[in-house]
């Protein structure tokens, strides 16, 4: 289970659109990692390291994005040292990198980006990427969006992939109101399964989606079938979505 955090006063404010989410869930759930938790925290350290130190003792895994820079407001590296309570260290392959890509001698902002919590690992310096910076279980992204995507396709290779989940859709074309107690009594029967249902307004054929999701396939596959069974017998069918759907 992994744990998301999200850093910055743009986003609370509504000053930007955050962009990072969901292709970080789905980046994680293409290796079968689930998202525990999703957690945004405003440009202050004690909110920061407060948040890094609990996430990482709750998750296997957690994955920050923003506030990493050479900008007067990027403290999540300062925070994560407050966090995992070990001193800042300037990290030599960091340093070479940087002189890499800016002019030497570096200032002393772009420099400041070379300190990092002692014990991290800088990974990708080597085949000239920007690098994933790592401290144990905790990945610390940017929040440019096209920065963090690149590292999300990194951090895949990375991480043990897990089953992979298996999802079917039912789109179906009355309101929930309709269903809701009968889908509630199948989620009951159905415990190594989640079925969600969502509903649905504008100029679409359907009115609400059902969306069952598991690690075996045949277990979504059973359960799907006999939601499909119980939809069709009310002609609320609209039509059938979902690997296991598409895999047929």
């Amino acid at each position: 289970m992994v744990a998301i955090l999200l850093i910055g006063d743009e986003i609370l404010s509504g000053s930007v659109i955050e962009a990072n989410l969901h292709p970080m869930t789905t980046a994680l759930g293409s290796i079968g990692y689930a998202v525990g938790e999703v957690r945004i925290v405003r440009d202050r350290m004690a909110d920061i390291a407060a948040s890094f130190q609990e996430l990482r003792t709750r998750y296997e895994y957690v994955l920050s994005s923003g506030g990493i820079g050479p900008t007067h407001d990027d403290i999540t590296i300062e925070s994560a040292v407050q966090a995992f309570d070990v001193p800042a260290e300037e990290h030599p392959d960091m340093v070479a990198f940087l002189e890499t890509r800016y002019n030497v001698p570096l200032s002393p902002m772009i420099r400041k980006m070379a300190l990092l919590p002692k014990g991290t690992e800088v990974l990708g310096c080597a085949e000239g990427l920007w690098p994933v910076i790592r401290w144990e279980n905790v990945f610390i992204l940017p929040g440019l969006p096209k920065a963090l995507q690149d590292k999300m396709q990194r951090i895949v290779t990375l991480l043990p992939p897990r089953n992979r989940m298996w999802s079917a859709e039912i789109y179906v074309n009355v309101d929930e109101g309709f269903f809701a107690d009968w889908l509630r009594d199948e989620q009951d029967h159905a415990p190594d399964v989640s079925i969600g249902s969502y509903p649905v307004y504008g100029s679409y054929d359907y009115r609400a989606w059902l969306l069952v999701r598991g690690e075996e396939r045949a277990t979504v596959c059973t359960v799907a079938e006999k939601l499909r069974r119980y939809i069709e017998e009310h002609a609320w069918l609209v039509r059938l979505g979902g690997e296991v759907y598409e895999d047929e």
